[in-house]
């Protein structure tokens, strides 16, 4: 008797064990982290929605040590992390920064910030470098956010060390907050900041075809309102994945066309592209062709990458023409 006792105590010694080691996987599992400088990519709905994303994309050393002209994918989050916020009706930006506790003291109180595009190709007016103590404000409140995203990494079974679903209504005493609440009702981190950093994606963004950019600049504290530097910019696809380009040449390679092919109701055009740029397939009827190649309509577009692209339109037209635009 006292030996099968014995055993059930063992057996349950071994469940509890079981249960706390499952545990402490699931909690390790979501453990997210902010240090000093980390890019944050932080995607909300808009005008408001239940649930923000948090990206922790590494380093801003990273980004400001590739070469000019060289485009990197984000896949810091997966595709059903970012479709708990959706595509369409989405408003995003990119941060960082350095605290005044920042080693070497040359960084601190610097701020890494997107700035929205409103032309897809022409890169936007530059931030203007505030001083120490203004740009120490605005710092506290991205402090918040990070402290937000730490705070939520377990608020959701999909997050991961480098990717987090929070509550849009989270606020922990202004301490920790949702991105949504430290951006506050201006949007422009409850007005410590010089303009509101958010893009905008439209509500057909997934079926238009065309990407949204924000260019990225560096902040550093200074006086008399010099301009910040332009260090490349993020683009956002609609498909939903995120890349940065770095430094990007104002040279964009004029695309030649390979081939043409129809299956079914589907054209689908193959084409060169440059290393940057955006490549956009355009289609007209013959009563079209009299405009300018540039004003025909719109299909799709893709970034160049410096390989062969396919764009494709489905069409039960029998009479259609295409061109490729490169901007």
């Amino acid at each position: 008797m006292k030996k099968s006792k014995t055993i059930r105590f063992f057996k349950s010694i071994l469940c509890v064990a079981a249960l706390l080691l499952a545990a402490l996987t699931q909690v390790q599992a979501n453990t997210f982290g902010y240090t000093n400088g980390n890019v944050l990519i932080c995607f909300r709905k808009s005008p408001s929605g239940t649930t923000d994303l948090i990206v922790n994309a590494g380093p801003i050393s990273y980004f400001t040590n590739l070469a000019p002209n060289t485009k990197v994918n984000i896949n810091a989050y997966t595709g059903t992390q970012f479709g708990q916020v959706g595509t369409n009706n989405l408003a995003w930006s990119a941060l960082a920064y350095f605290d005044n506790t920042a080693s070497p003291a040359a960084l601190r109180n610097t701020i890494f910030m997107t700035n929205p595009r409103y032309d897809l190709n022409t890169q936007t007016t530059p931030y203007y470098c505030d001083t120490y103590n203004a740009q120490g404000s605005t710092i506290s409140k991205l402090i918040t956010i990070s402290a937000g995203a730490v705070n939520n990494a377990n608020y959701s079974g999909l997050n991961s060390s480098t990717a987090v679903l929070e509550s849009e209504s989270y606020n922990l005493n202004n301490a920790a907050v949702s991105y949504y609440i430290g951006l506050g009702n201006t949007l422009d981190f409850r007005q410590t900041f010089q303009a509101a950093p958010d893009q905008y994606t439209p509500a057909n963004f997934t079926t238009g075809g065309v990407p949204v950019r924000s260019d990225l600049y560096w902040l550093a504290p200074a006086t008399g309102e010099p301009d910040a530097k332009f260090l490349g910019y993020f683009e956002l696809s609609t498909n939903g994945m995120m890349s940065y380009m770095a430094y990007p040449s104002a040279t964009v390679a004029a695309p030649v066309i390979l081939s043409f092919t129809r299956t079914g109701t589907t054209n689908k055009v193959t084409f060169t592209t440059g290393s940057i740029g955006t490549y956009t397939l355009r289609g007209t009827n013959s009563t079209g062709l009299l405009a300018a190649r540039i004003n025909w309509p719109a299909i799709s577009s893709v970034s160049g990458n410096g390989s062969s692209q396919s764009l494709s339109d489905v069409t039960a037209a029998g009479n259609k023409f295409y061109v490729i635009t490169a901007q």
